[in-house]
């Protein structure tokens, strides 16, 4: 198989849906092994069995990574089908509204639990399987509003910047064995959890909601738009790959300008 990625395993959280979606589907056109690890199953073997029909390069694992034992067992079902795991996305978010005064202390572990702990935990057991293979790639997918303030976001927002710096500090941590970590914060981008999240909202369509949003676009944004899920999953293949072979504890910018 031939590809920027082949010969190597990677292993993808949040993966049945969004950004997760589209770079498990790019990963494999790329020639990776891919393991999808979600917290849905059916969604994740959804994906899968779209992606990969014949289901030789992909495996679904349902895992509630917030769980230190569940990222162990999602990395070790990976290496027990592949035998090995050269890169790790760390995909998967959850978005929690309002102000700190609004903010309880469910909200609060839910949000640092899915947006910190989890890429932690991932991470945590990924770096032993890729050391022993001489190596791998980490990337963890941030925000462009770690580092762009808004109203009414805080505790995302504080999560999505805490995960630049643990990028930094693991990057430092894993040089030694070959290890790159790197972040890519996404500007907004259009997928079907915020498609459905405006149809349920204003009870249309999932079809009428999409046109009003592609219509309204991303104003805040230099290219006026919002960015496609394959247009972040390329950022991410780009850090998992062999071309940013020199390219590590660096943030990423995929926001269509929004950062400046």
């Amino acid at each position: 198989m031939s590809g920027r990625l082949a010969g190597k395993v990677a292993l993808v959280t949040g993966g049945g849906g969004g950004i997760g979606e589209a770079t498990v589907r790019l990963f494999l056109q790329e020639g990776a092994r891919v393991a999808i690890v979600d917290s849905d199953l059916s969604a994740a073997r959804e994906v899968a069995e779209s992606a990969n029909p014949d289901g030789e390069r992909v495996l679904a694992v349902s895992a509630d990574l917030t769980r230190e034992g569940e990222a162990a067992r999602a990395v070790g079902e990976t290496v027990a089908r592949f035998g090995r795991l050269d890169v790790l996305a760390n995909v998967a978010g959850v978005r929690v509204w309002g102000p700190i005064t609004e903010a309880t202390p469910e909200s609060w572990n839910f949000v640092i639990g899915v947006n910190l702990l989890a890429v932690a935990y991932c991470a945590k057991f990924a770096v032993p399987e890729m050391t022993k293979n001489g190596g791998g790639s980490i990337v963890n997918v941030s925000s462009a509003n770690a580092i762009v303030g808004r109203k009414g976001m805080a505790q995302y927002d504080a999560t999505k910047n805490a995960v630049l710096s643990l990028t930094r500090s693991m990057a430092c941590d894993h040089a030694e064995q070959n290890i790159r970590v790197n972040a890519i914060c996404p500007g907004p981008t259009l997928t079907m959890y915020h498609v459905r999240r405006r149809a349920k909202a204003k009870n249309i369509s999932l079809e009428q909601a999409e046109v009003e949003m592609r219509a309204a676009g991303a104003p805040a944004t230099l290219l006026k738009r919002q960015a496609e899920p394959r247009e972040i999953a390329n950022g991410i293949l780009f850090l998992a790959g062999d071309e940013s072979s020199y390219v590590t504890g660096a943030t990423i910018m995929v926001d269509g300008g929004l950062s400046v």
